[in-house]
């Protein structure tokens, strides 16, 4: 069996490493790369100095990209669908 490889990503101003065998060096810096950089634009425009929730907020904005991506591409809004749902089983609860 072979060892994997560990890569250095830098994420907010700290080094990880991280080790995968699905991805590969490259790509792992790549992902680095867009989460630092989403973190650095959050930053500038909130002025937040606390790295975690700079983190969480980082990682938030990159999901809800993807999620609007998908919704563009299935023409659907899941999320949308289940806030629908919710209300309509509140409003049965009130009749």
């Amino acid at each position: 069996m072979s060892e994997i490889e560990a890569t250095t990503i830098r994420i907010c101003k700290r080094d990880y490493k991280i080790a995968s065998d699905e991805w590969q060096p490259l790509y792992i810096k790549k992902l680095g790369e867009i989460l630092n950089n989403e973190i650095k634009q959050v930053e500038s425009e909130t002025k937040i100095a606390d790295n975690y929730k700079l983190l969480i907020i980082g990682a938030l904005k990159i999901i809800d990209k993807l999620l609007r991506v998908s919704e563009r591409k299935t023409g659907s809004s899941q999320l949308v669908e289940e806030e629908i749902e919710n209300l309509n089983t509140r409003i049965k609860k009130v009749l």
